[in-house]
């Protein structure tokens, strides 16, 4: 018994972390891509590397699983590479921009889509290849303009769950963009948005994503394929184009405008911020030295990793809204209780960003900055202190100012929730060592 319980201890895992890849290291490859390095912490035994699939973040979504002190035998690696050559999209960008173009001189009647193919479908000889699929039939170029309404959302939410930017907020960040006098913007992982700018033509705007089906309605010059978690573009010339496109965006401004480029990344809400930040900081590379302006969307209570893996950001009070998701949609964020947990963090000087006072938001002259409704400055903090949306208040024994609905606990010497267990905090426990 003893045995058993000294053999059940070592196998206890506390955490995960990702690991910084030796350059004279190559990761293998899934079906999805190169893969990323981690390492698994124990309780009694040395902490081990691994690597895994750098999109999905679910076993069940990839099985890939190898560990980093193993020899990858040859016979293996080629393996992997012949099932990645497999996955990928059969057509080559120059034969789909080519049906592309070929797609838009057809009339509406002649024009499908299959969603069961995530395909676009040319005449009445493609439809009966199609025939017993889900068919969107006669394609109107307002849907052809906005693929993201037309395709069906992909929805593994350990992977690539597309949430699309509410009305609400896309017409937030076009007016900033145009009030920052942003003439070209990256726009990663937020397709909605791309769509808005791209239609209007004032501002010149790419869109890096992960999800493949927008080649079908992009040339490259305007999408390319790209992994925001380990920084991969799917093909060379991809990241060719996304260089130039950040240099001449750079080069053609000459200091004209204070903001000549701006990089909008929407990733998933379980993505790693050491992750992301490792991949904005290969973006920012491509055009100098220098952190290029940059706004990510993030939930406020993952602040903490934000400002650890990019201590330049500050997160705006913004609440930012869904239009396909259940819980933070524009509908939900106006009921008081229950408001949006995802925010904007950028490097842009906040004094600087208004937001949108016909929502609510007002300018706080002692901070400087647009708050959220309910964020009243306190005076003993001197800080408009509300995370969330609700307005704090202010504890004298803690020192600061803590959500509603908790009070100060004389045994905990903190405050908690009424029904709380004093003695015990959730989260409190290392990942890396348990303690």
């Amino acid at each position: 018994i003893c045995r058993m319980v000294l053999s059940m201890a070592s196998r206890q895992r506390f955490g995960v972390d990702p690991v910084e890849l030796d350059l004279s290291i190559e990761a293998p490859l899934c079906p999805h891509g190169p893969t990323l390095m981690f390492e698994r912490f124990y309780a009694r035994k040395e902490p081990r590397k691994f690597f895994a699939c750098g999109v999905h973040r679910d076993r069940k979504g990839c099985p890939f699983f190898h560990w980093a002190d193993e020899k990858i035998s040859e016979e293996k690696r080629l393996r992997w590479m012949s099932e990645f050559k497999r996955s990928q999209p059969n057509l080559d960008r120059t034969s789909l921009l080519s049906r592309l173009e070929a797609f838009q001189r057809l009339s509406a009647e002649e024009r499908s889509y299959c969603h069961t193919c995530e395909t676009l479908v040319m005449g009445k000889k493609e439809m009966k290849e199609h025939g017993g699929h889900q068919l969107c039939v006669s394609v109107t170029d307002e849907q052809l303009a906005c693929p993201s309404k037309l395709m069906s959302p992909l929805g593994d939410r350990k992977a690539q769950a597309q949430f699309y930017f509410s009305e609400d907020t896309l017409e937030f960040l076009c007016s900033e963009i145009k009030r920052l006098g942003c003439v070209s913007v990256l726009c990663v992982g937020v397709p909605r948005l791309h769509e808005t700018l791209f239609n209007k033509g004032a501002t010149n705007s790419v869109l890096l994503d992960i999800d493949h089906r927008y080649a079908q309605f992009y040339g490259p010059t305007h999408y390319q394929r790209y992994n925001m978690f380990n920084g991969y573009f799917y093909e060379e010339a991809g990241k060719e184009e996304c260089v130039r496109f950040i240099q001449s965006a750079l080069s053609k401004d000459s200091g004209k405008t204070r903001n000549p480029i701006l990089v909008i990344m929407d990733p998933p809400f379980g993505g790693l911020a050491s992750l992301i930040a490792k991949s904005l900081k290969k973006l920012w590379s491509f055009g100098s030295d220098k952190e290029l302006p940059t706004c990510l969307v993030f939930p406020y209570y993952l602040e903490a990793h934000v400002k650890d893996a990019l201590p330049s950001f500050a997160m705006m009070d913004y609440q930012v809204t869904y239009c396909n998701h259940k819980n933070f949609s524009q509908e939900m964020s106006r009921k008081k209780s229950k408001p949006s947990p995802v925010r904007i963090f950028t490097n842009l000087p906040l004094p600087g960003l208004k937001l949108p006072t016909e929502e609510g938001y007002r300018l706080c002259s002692k901070c400087c900055r647009y708050v959220a409704p309910f964020n009243l400055h306190c005076e003993k903090c001197d800080a408009c202190t509300s995370k969330d949306g609700r307005q704090y208040s202010h504890c004298d024994a803690c020192g600061v100012c803590v959500k509603p609905g908790r009070d100060h606990c004389l045994v905990c010497k903190s405050c908690e929730l009424p029904d709380h267990t004093c003695g015990t905090k959730k989260g409190s426990q290392c990942h890396i060592c348990g303690a």
